[in-house]
């Protein structure tokens, strides 16, 4: 009977971990840990969407994913599951890609663009550009951090939160 239990014990133990690795492969191989369309019901839970336009140089569509955590926008952009990466300057640290996006400063003159997004009832986003950097933001909760390839001109498309998609049964 101790032979039995041992194996029984086993056998649970390596699937219970054989399970656990693959779950975290499966979510370790997409850099964004949501899909827009949760972006209602992560506003509506008092977290912060993250929104991103990697611009009409990249072939990257728009993502948009869930932060739990915000307590800057930097924060809030790792936490959505981003990969952002930095440069030091005289004036501090300054974003210079996401995801691999960096784009170029020539004549055009494009950065990533920050701005803090206002969700109304209705889930239509009031945008402001942001005046400090994404290491000094503290963004809301229920609100939209919005990142955007370009010259500081332009408003983030995401002009409203798109609907839950019902859930389907299987």
């Amino acid at each position: 009977m101790t032979i039995t239990f041992s194996r029984v014990a086993l056998t649970t133990l390596a699937v219970t971990a054989t399970t656990l690795s693959l779950s975290t492969v499966a979510n370790a191989q997409s850099p964004v840990a949501n899909d827009i369309a949760d972006a209602r019901e992560c506003v509506d839970a008092d977290n912060v969407w993250v929104y991103v336009e990697y611009g009409e140089d990249s072939e990257k569509e728009p993502e948009g994913a869930c932060a739990t955590e915000f307590t800057a926008g930097v924060v809030a952009l790792e936490s959505a599951g981003f990969l952002p990466t930095f440069d030091e300057s005289e004036f501090g640290k300054y974003l210079t890609s996401i995801n691999g996006v960096a784009p170029e400063w020539d004549e055009r003159e494009l950065y990533w663009a920050y701005s803090t997004g206002e969700v109304a009832d209705d889930y239509s986003v009031d945008y402001t550009y942001y005046q400090v950097g994404a290491s000094d933001s503290r963004p809301e909760g229920g609100t939209v951090e919005a990142w955007v390839v370009g010259t500081g001109e332009e408003t983030p498309a995401l002009e409203t939160l798109p609907e839950t998609p019902a859930a389907t049964g299987s």
